[in-house]
């Protein structure tokens, strides 16, 4: 009876075994904080301490199951945190924009607002259902030198300004169902995504929050190059409306420099009629001494085709809502996991844009807006 007990515990630890080797769960975290300096002219200045402008402080769970023929079942749980004041950040239930009375009130709690899916994967390509990155926002990440972070971030102009600093579709969406191409493609990679707006059929405007985005690109290993386009449905008003968003991004790595270029097009379908936005930048990092150095460059200009069929605040018409923005940085690793960094970032306004560096206050119409920071960055 020992004997044969002994050997039914050695076939349910080898069964254990077995199936812990065909599974696994990663936990990680990125912690970056910073001191800042941002002056706005003709609205003062500010000191501050702030977080995430190298890498987003986060805090994340992933896991991973083999289900045999090659099928896996995977999940990803991420969500940003606040370290300078110990706080999470915000989500929205149901892609929504702010001020509307149908996003959430938000909550100072820890919320996976990055990410939370849950999906299937195989040499067919992957599956997500939950709350990701749109497609769009990827190219915003890999063709801007400073990985859209920071003071000198490419968003400056994309995510924020006259156009569509209200939308809430332009980083992720909740309620989304994706696709991503297999990885087995020749270095062609891409994806599509549909995220519903959950609203009844019964209430105006249904269709809210709803989005449809997808991406395309080739990469070589020292060559790459995306476009995408996400596109999200929004009844219009003076300010908001159905929301287009295109980009097209690449880069190269020669060794001695990684150069990128990135070019984002905006349209906000508002009561006046199509507002549009352009952007483009070109940056580079370039690997400087002493040690495992780097310096991060980068210049963007901003031509807001339309921006007199939107209003100001006091209900006048706007015009003229230019910009360029320029901006330098230094990162030192200390190690794999930590790093020192530095970055200065200027905008220029013209017309009536008042767009500010991340972070900061904004200028008065066709003011500066400039911003630097210091900080250190780890992860585990």
């Amino acid at each position: 009876m020992i004997k044969r007990n002994l050997c039914l515990s050695a076939v349910a630890l080898a069964c254990a075994a077995s199936v812990h080797a065909q599974s696994s769960v990663t936990m990680w975290g990125i912690v970056d904080v910073n001191v800042q300096h941002f002056k706005a002219e003709g609205n003062g200045s500010v000191n501050a301490i702030g977080n995430g402008s190298l890498s987003t402080s986060q805090l994340g769970f992933r896991g991973s199951e083999d289900l045999g023929g090659g099928l896996r079942a995977n999940f990803w749980l991420e969500g940003s945190i606040n370290p300078d004041n110990g706080t999470g950040r915000t989500t929205n239930l149901n892609n929504q924009p702010s001020g509307t009375g149908t996003a959430p009130a938000g909550t100072q709690g820890f919320l996976f607002d990055r990410r939370a899916y849950v999906g299937l994967s195989s040499n067919y390509g992957e599956l997500r259902l939950g709350h990701d990155f749109v497609p769009t926002h990827y190219n915003s990440i890999s063709f801007d030198p400073f990985n859209a972070n920071g003071v000198a971030r490419a968003g400056n102009f994309t995510f924020s300004g006259s156009s569509n600093g209200s939308l809430s579709t332009t980083i992720t969406a909740s309620n989304s169902v994706g696709y991503l191409l297999p990885t087995n493609l020749g270095g062609v990679y891409g994806q599509v995504m549909y995220a519903a707006g959950e609203n009844q059929s019964s209430v105006a405007n249904p269709d809210d929050g709803t989005l449809f985005s997808g991406r395309l690109g080739w990469t070589n290993g020292k060559f790459d190059v995306a476009a995408a386009a996400s596109h999200t449905l929004f009844a219009k008003t003076a300010t908001i409306g159905s929301f287009t968003h295109q980009n097209v991004g690449a880069s190269y790595n020669f060794g001695f420099a990684k150069l990128f270029a990135l070019y984002n097009r905006v349209n906000v379908d508002v009561l006046a009629g199509s507002v549009r936005k352009q952007s483009w930048e070109l940056g580079a990092t370039i690997p400087a001494g002493p040690g495992p150095g780097r310096v991060r460059v980068t210049y963007a200009n901003l031509n807001d085709v339309s921006g007199s069929k939107l209003l100001n605040a006091n209900g006048s018409a706007r015009s003229g809502n230019d910009a360029n923005m320029w901006g330098l940085g230094y990162v030192y690793d200390l190690s794999k996991r930590t790093a020192l960094y530095a970055t200065y970032a200027s905008i220029s306004n013209k017309g009536g844009a008042t767009y500010a560096v991340s972070g900061g206050p904004a200028p008065i119409a066709a003011g500066t807006s400039t911003g630097i920071e210091a900080g250190v960055r780890t992860s585990f």
